[in-house]
Parts: structure tokens; sequence; C-alpha cells
């Protein structure tokens, strides 16, 4: 089976090793997931994933200095994480509830904004849309009603994501309903410059 998702990336942070996400993963995600989710979602999850060049997706292993030396021990890496982009130009990640609390979120998600604009200075290939190609965002729940939420905000606000909008998403808990949700982005550097430039904000695009 051939994925068109899947990709050779790598990057480093202080920390973290961020190293692609493969089809044996479907553990570690199965890990990552509430308890009643059944292991074939995790496979799915994957599936998907690695399914479509939409996708840009990292497993994060925690590099040497801890109990968990990267396999130099005969150990399988350690890995607390996914993060990446989940739709481009739109990111996301989740993380093992040990390793919340710790900075991996923030570090990991600066790594990967420092690697993808290095990496596609004028935008990922595949995301169609000129004016998409300018910017990163991510959509979060409500803050008021999930405490994971209010601090996904607070990594996205620490990495210069500014809020952008309200999207309408199906609710993922309650089928039929749709709910509305917040946009944050984040505009690539060469958008920055211009933006600094013109001294002011860039065009609203609503895509």
């Amino acid at each position: 089976m051939t994925y068109p998702g899947t990709h050779s990336y790598t990057f480093t942070t202080e920390r973290l090793l961020a190293r692609p996400l493969r089809p044996d993963d479907a553990d570690v995600i199965f890990a990552l997931n509430t308890p009643e989710k059944e292991f074939s979602e995790a496979e799915a999850w994957i599936e998907e994933r690695l399914g479509s060049d939409i996708y840009l997706s990292f497993c994060l292993e925690e590099l040497s200095g801890n109990e968990h030396d990267g396999g130099t021990n005969g150990k399988k890496p350690h890995v607390i994480g996914v993060c990446g982009a989940t739709n481009l130009p739109e990111i996301g990640y989740m993380y093992r509830p040990s390793a919340w609390g710790k900075g991996y979120a923030t570090e990991a998600l600066q790594g990967f904004i420092k690697f993808y604009w290095e990496t596609f200075p004028q935008g990922h290939p595949s995301i169609s849309d000129a004016d998409e190609r300018k910017y990163l965002k991510a959509v979060t729940g409500p803050p008021e009603e999930a405490p994971q939420s209010a601090a996904s905000i607070r990594v996205l606000n620490k990495c210069g994501f500014e809020y952008w909008k309200e999207q309408e998403e199906d609710d993922s808990v309650h089928p039929g309903v749709v709910v509305m949700l917040p946009v944050w982005r984040l505009w690539g550097p060469s958008q920055q410059v211009s933006l600094r430039l013109a001294g002011s904000e860039p065009p609203s695009t609503d895509g």
C-alpha cells in the first residue's frame, strides 16, 4: 500500500526528536487516546493521515538524558505525543497526560513552525489556494468548556498565533450538532515582512 502522506522529514528541539509518523505507530496513538478508544480507531487515525498529502505528521520522542535514551540501551524510544499539520494549513497536536505541564507542546510547536517555513517558505505545495499558503492555523474548543482548550490557546499564543475568527465544525461528542469554534492564525515569515513594510494588517481571507 502506498501512503501519499508519508514523508522523510525530521527536526529536533532542545528535548525532542520529531520523526515521521509511521504505519506501525498504532500502539503510540492508542496510548495517547482516552481508554475507551478501540485500537482499530488508532489504526484508522494513522491510515487517514498517511493516506493524503494534506497531512504532515510527526511523532515526538524524548532525546537522551532521561530513563528513555532513544533506544541506545535496548529500550524503545519514548514517544510523548504527535504534532504537525492535520489538514494543511491547519496544525494540531496531542500528548500523553504524563507530558502535560512540562512545556513540550510549546517547544514542539515552535520547532514545527521553524521547520515548516524553512522547508516550505512559500507554503506547502499541496495547498492549492495561494492565500492559504501564507499562514498556518489552528482550531480549538471553547476554553470555557474544556480546560485542555484553554491550555492549547496558551500554547498557540506563546508561538505567535492570534485569534482570527470562528468557524462551524461538527460536534465530535454530539453527532448532527454544529458548533462554532475559534480559529487562530500565524502568518509566515515572508508575509510578516510584507506586513511590516506595509505597516498594516493583510486583507482578511475567509478560506
